[in-house]
């Protein structure tokens, strides 16, 4: 047969095309993949360099209020030295903390009570600060610390006095070595390289390192021809430092004058598309010796297929005689889903005529969402299914039908159905299953403030601890006490308190965003919230934002120290192990909140496991 011989011959052509549109497409996927690889990872790194930064901008605002404070009470140099320092907290690579006079001297620093004798008045953020009161929080060029003997930044404030005028600075560095060592830890493939930028083009840190690179300023970069237009993006340039064609994608750090600049080497890129493309090119030649077989299979098929045709016209006559007659509606389908028969009791039921029907497809007629149940395996036939069909005036109707397969000597026809009308059941069921979750979700809140009761949150902590065990994942607990609720209850009385209570669970629940995060009433006065994958810095910024909020609503409780109300919250979070249960993670929080209502109230502690609990805010 000629038309067989042009067939395979276009077959072999198409085999050639699909082969190279595939190899172009996974090309581009690959391309794609280490873009979007790249922004992520920026963006990842940006994320954390912004919170390091953040956390050491705390410690500095920390050390400038205990300035004021210590000027106002004349304190002596020890003291002043454990106001300013003694509760700081301690973070990786956090190098020396400094206050500097208006000289440029060093009045002290976090390692020393009496004052060393170094002059920094020619450093650039010194200056900055004397020279602008409008400065904020300024991040330094590198240089090399005399105190650390190390590459290091510069993060500082101004000090201002009473009156406006310059008082000096406080500085903290930032070890160069500590972001090296993280940017070490990430995947930039063989030949990848990750820097961090200041807006001016200082290089503040870059991986794989490279001699007298720190410091410098690369303005000439691609980069700035993007930003500050915009504050992320990508480009292809050939590297100046040591010639490799990368892929850049670069991310500013927010609120900051940094920029993380991510590359990916093309050779890094491609390398696994290179493999794909020879076992492609390997298997279309395999397609093409197959073709001719399958031409001499084809003549063979046709020839079996003409005679199951034969007989299925002999079945279909006697077939149409009982589904006709039927109550029920009778389908006959194909394997691709055409229906090729239905019998007319489909009027009484959906509206339609035969001919409506017949010659489509049956997923033309169900609902979208159920379409799938009518392709699943074939084994596990006979079946039955539930679905919405199309009535002919558009509305749904459910339909139930019996699913089974047909003998192979009926040719292309698969399968019939049995179909009848179930609509008046399923409303019922659905009726009923909505009643029953109205109830469920009745049962699992609590009434007074419409959040989780304490047994939906104890169901959901074994839960997510089983799942951050699963995962390796850190899981975060805040436990939250309502502060001299019971004072509040007997002046103002329980209505007054119950709306207190109402007030606490609004301010908690607006600070919790993510899906996975659960708030709940854990008993009495006190609250629980769940943070799935949240690390103890994480939790104790939403601890901390929760706590400001409610000091911040200045709601009135003339019982209680501030005169307005307040609470006291205990943070801890942990990796589950194998040996451990989730009541560790609560003995622990409580014991944080404990501490916390121990050393004043109105304020969050985080569990220590060595120092019991230590509170890191006032």
């Amino acid at each position: 047969m000629r038309w067989l011989t042009l067939w395979a011959t276009l077959v072999v052509a198409c085999f050639g095309l699909v082969c190279a549109a595939a190899l172009y497409d996974t090309r581009q996927d690959a391309r794609r993949a280490a873009r979007e690889a790249t922004v992520n990872l920026g963006r990842v790194v940006a994320d954390g360099i912004g919170r390091d930064i953040e956390l050491v901008d705390l410690s500095l605002q920390s050390m400038l209020n205990g300035l004021r404070l210590a000027e106002a009470e004349g304190l002596d140099p020890y003291r002043r030295h454990q106001l300013l320092f003694g509760s700081l907290p301690q973070m990786r690579g956090v190098g020396t903390m400094v206050v500097l006079d208006t000289e440029g001297r060093m009045v002290t620093d976090s390692k020393s009570v009496q004052p060393r004798g170094v002059e920094f008045s020619q450093r650039d953020y010194f200056r900055v600060h004397k020279e602008s009161k409008d400065g904020g929080l300024f991040v330094s060029r590198p240089f090399f610390s005399r105190l650390t003997n190390m590459w290091s930044i510069a993060i500082s404030r101004r000090v201002t006095r009473p009156d406006g005028s310059f008082g000096g600075v406080v500085v903290s560095t930032l070890r160069i070595s500590h972001l090296e060592n993280q940017f070490r830890q990430l995947d930039l493939r063989q030949n990848g390289s990750i820097m961090l930028l200041r807006a001016d083009g200082s290089v503040m840190a870059r991986f794989p390192a490279v001699q007298g690179l720190l410091g410098k300023q690369l303005t000439d970069l691609e980069l700035f021809r993007r930003y500050p237009a915009s504050d992320s993006g990508s480009y292809e340039a050939v590297s100046a430092t040591d010639g490799v064609t990368r892929l850049y994608s670069f991310t500013a750090v927010e609120s900051l004058p940094l920029i993380v600049l991510v590359g990916m080497a093309d050779g890094d890129i491609y390398a696994a598309w290179r493999n794909k493309a020879g076992i492609i090119a390997m298997l279309t030649l395999l397609l093409c010796m197959g073709t001719m077989v399958l031409v001499w299979m084809l003549r063979r098929e046709f020839a079996l297929r003409l005679a199951a045709e034969r007989s299925a016209l002999r079945s279909e006559a006697r077939y149409r005689v009982l589904a006709e007659n039927s109550a029920d509606i009778i389908a006959l389908c194909r394997a691709d889903g055409i229906v090729t028969y239905i019998s007319p009791a489909i009027k009484d039921v959906l509206g339609w005529v035969p001919g409506d029907i017949e010659g489509r497809n049956i997923d033309d007629f169900v609902r979208a969402d159920y379409v799938p149940l009518f392709s699943g395996d074939e084994q596990s036939w006979p079946r039955m299914l539930t679905f919405p069909a199309r009535h002919r005036d558009s509305s749904w109707s459910w339909l139930e039908a019996s699913v089974k397969r047909l003998p192979p000597e009926m040719g292309d026809e698969r399968c019939i159905l049995n179909i009848r009308d179930v609509s008046r059941r399923k409303k019922a069921e659905e009726a009923l299953e909505a009643e029953n979750a109205q109830l469920l979700a009745m049962a699992a809140t609590d009434g007074l403030t419409n959040l989780s009761n304490r047994r939906r949150f104890d169901e959901a902590l074994e839960r997510e601890w089983r799942r951050a065990a699963r995962e390796e994942s850190s899981l975060a607990l805040l436990l939250i006490d309502a502060d001299h609720f019971k004072a509040l209850n007997d002046h103002y009385g329980h209505q007054h308190g119950d709306q207190y209570l109402r007030t606490i669970a609004q301010v908690i629940q607006a600070h919790i965003r993510r899906p996975a995060d659960m708030a709940a009433r854990y008993g009495g006065e006190e609250f629980a919230v769940l943070l799935p994958k949240t690390d103890i810095d994480g939790a104790y910024l939403i601890a901390e934002n929760i706590r400001k909020a409610t000091l911040d609503a200045r709601i009135p409780h003339l019982k209680s120290e501030q005169g307005v109300m307040t609470v006291s919250i205990g943070v801890d979070a942990m990796v589950p192990g194998h040996a451990t249960a989730a009541a560790l993670l609560v003995r622990q929080a409580d014991a944080a909140l404990y501490a916390a209502k121990r050393q004043g109230r109105n304020r969050t502690c985080v569990y220590e496991p060595q120092q019991g609990s230590m509170s890191r805010s006032v």
